[in-house]
């Protein structure tokens, strides 16, 4: 059987103060109950930014185990569309909030068409497709059993701790999106999955609030190392992951203006796939950590709807 990966990043924050959980999400790699394999989650990245009041949500992760054995569940507040990003997103990301060594940075202190299910389904079947090395299918689910039902009988796993989570967004009749490595693509993206160079996924779906899912994960043992990119003019601080903002400012084709800390090391640059995603730059925040399980047992959330309507509506690109 694939073991199922729940995926998760980290992007929101006023968890502290709106303890509820966030309008819009995802989830991480977990092992089923009845798995002897050990999947280990190193590492998670994300770039989240939304446009009017559609979330983006672009995932790059890393995995220790067998390619053919992960998979993904991700929770969306609406029906998503899903597709693989190209060109380099998350190089450019690196270089745009790179610092010159031995910068302190200050921690919070803060807290293709699928066919259609038969109608009254327990999981309608919204859309499969194949995008790049992914198997993708967005669903909707009206039960909590159903769903379990049919990611295992598609070949997914679900421990109990993830299982309880995904329970919390079928009650708020939310979609999912399932993903995995595609049959005949399994060796070839082996060293991609493990070396986190595989294509980064990107998810993009009507929200309320600019969140991450990060209750989701919480089936994952062990600790992981964060590292989100959020595009929001108002960057909340979170306990345990440290925050560095930037102010991208367009100034030429492809081309951005960096603001930011005094160490910064690029003061401007060439951002050809950050320039179609963001073509009004923005203000960027980097959060960086680690985080254990005790510490995901909430959704966070990075922006309000009073937030949204500052940044007004933008035209969605092309993935």
């Amino acid at each position: 059987m694939k073991k199922v990966a729940a995926l998760s990043g980290l992007f929101a924050l006023s968890v502290l103060f709106h303890p509820q959980p966030s309008e819009g999400c995802i989830a991480i790699p977990v092992r089923p109950d009845d798995s002897q394999l050990e999947i280990a989650l190193p590492e998670q990245r994300a770039f989240l930014y939304r446009q009017g009041d559609t979330e983006h949500m672009i995932l790059s992760v890393q995995y220790n185990g067998a390619t053919e054995e992960f998979a993904w569940v991700i929770p969306t507040e609406t029906a998503a569309k899903v597709d693989v990003q190209s060109g380099a997103p998350f190089h450019e990301l690196w270089k745009a909030t790179k610092l010159r060594p031995q910068q302190v940075v200050r921690a919070s202190q803060g807290e293709g068409a699928g066919v259609r299910a038969p109608a009254g389904a327990a999981v309608e079947v919204i859309e499969r497709k194949t995008a790049g090395p992914y198997d993708i299918a967005v669903l909707k689910a009206s039960s909590g059993g159903g769903l379990y039902k049919w990611l295992k009988d598609n070949g997914f796993g679900l421990n109990q701790n993830t299982r309880n989570a995904l329970d919390d967004y079928v009650r708020k009749n939310w979609y999912f999106v399932a993903a995995r490595i595609r049959s005949d693509k399994t060796s070839s993206s082996r060293e991609a999955l493990q070396n986190g160079t595989i294509a980064p996924i990107h998810i993009a779906y009507k929200a309320k609030k600019l969140s991450y899912p990060l209750r989701v994960t919480q089936g994952n043992p062990g600790t992981s190392e964060i590292e989100l990119f959020v595009v929001t003019e108002e960057p909340p601080q979170h306990a345990g992951l440290n925050a560095t903002t930037f102010r991208l400012t367009p100034s030429g084709q492809g081309e951005f203006k960096i603001d930011g800390p005094p160490n910064r090391m690029y003061t401007s640059g060439k951002f050809p796939t950050l320039s179609k995603l963001i073509p009004k730059g923005g203000t960027l925040t980097k959060y960086k950590g680690r985080m254990g399980t005790a510490q995901r047992q909430r959704d966070l959330i990075f922006d309000s709807e009073v937030t949204m309507k500052k940044q007004g509506d933008w035209t969605v690109p092309e993935m």
